[in-house]
């Protein structure tokens, strides 16, 4: 038989556990979130992606170029001053991407899966103008579900 002291430990361990979940679930925080609190994250419907945010000109004219690999989840997340039909090209590219363009009121507006590298200096613009643009790993948006209309909620530091 469990020892009280062992009992007492394990309720004291649990019941801390138990309130934090309840909480992050009530408050629809990922929890995600709360444990990479210092990283920034997009969530498109139930799908968190940890995002680096290009948001100078200079981060969005480099944007992955000579990068090797991005990891599974993660992307780069341009923001723009304003809505445009703004363009992506595969300069200096290493590996395939699929790109997300998303409106300035968060819904995704575009997608152009499995982009190569060789297509350069080809560019890649939205139907619709867009404020932002998700680059991810290709076969991105057909592993998370990702489709067109889809509404996206911005990290909160970008979070106007």
């Amino acid at each position: 038989m469990i020892s009280k002291k062992i009992q007492i430990v394990f309720v004291a361990i649990l019941i801390p556990f138990v309130l934090f979940y309840w909480y992050t679930y009530s408050q629809d925080v990922p929890l995600i979130d709360v444990f990479l609190p210092a990283v920034p994250v997009l969530r498109i419907d139930e799908v968190s992606t940890r995002v680096e945010i290009a948001d100078t000109d200079a981060e969005r004219i480099k944007g992955l170029s000579g990068r090797k690999a991005l990891d599974t989840t993660d992307g780069l997340l341009f923001v723009f001053p304003e809505s445009n039909y703004h363009a992506i090209w595969m300069k200096d590219m290493a590996f395939p991407i699929d790109i997300i363009w998303i409106s300035e009121d968060l819904r995704i507006v575009d997608i152009e899966k499995n982009v190569f590298p060789d297509t350069y200096p080809k560019s890649f613009r939205p139907s619709e103008p867009a404020k932002y643009i998700l680059e991810t790993n290709t076969h991105y948006a057909d592993t998370f579900g990702i489709t067109v209309g889809q509404t996206v909620v911005l990290p909160p530091k970008l979070d106007n």
